[in-house]
């Protein structure tokens, strides 16, 4: 047998030698660039990308909290029209209503937002999933909420 590594004749598998340090060369040179298993951020740029699945669920959540947000807008609203004069919302209760939903809406994405910020701060390979649907959540909710919250303010400022 020779010393030499076998460059894959079809007998044997192909040898492959180690990158890494070994005890007769010594430490290998480091590229200031790559990145070594021995660093700590090693394993976070490695592996699959976590996180798909719940960020697929937090999206879908957030846009349930969506239509629960515009439906709370909707009963108050209805809640000041219609009905025995007694039971009626006044403007300031429909606004009142109307707040909460926007609450609702533009809330919870945000919170989401910042908790996936945090996640990502800690994990670089996760999903950015619910990250996405958040956005789009916030640019669906802001919008419509300015328009429905500012239209009452004014109605209420107006004494209409």
């Amino acid at each position: 047998m020779s010393d030499e590594p076998n460059t894959g004749d079809g007998l044997r598998p192909p040898v492959e030698r180690p990158s890494g340090p070994s005890p007769v060369t010594g430490p290998a040179a480091s590229d200031p660039g790559s990145v070594s298993a021995a660093d700590p951020g090693a394993a976070d740029q490695d592996g699959p990308v976590t996180g798909r699945a719940s960020g697929v669920g937090i999206t879908l959540l957030l846009f349930g909290l969506l239509v629960v947000s515009w439906l709370v807008q909707l009963s108050f609203a209805l809640q000041g029209e219609f009905g025995p004069s007694e039971d009626r919302l006044s403007g300031g209760g429909t606004l009142a209503g109307f707040v909460l939903g926007a609450a609702i809406a533009i809330g919870s994405p945000i919170v989401v937002l910042i908790l996936q910020a945090r996640v990502h701060k800690r994990t670089p390979r996760h999903s950015i999933v619910a990250v996405i649907g958040a956005v789009v959540v916030l640019i669906i909710a802001v919008p419509i909420n300015a328009v429905v919250v500012g239209l009452q303010a004014v109605s209420v400022v107006s004494g209409s």
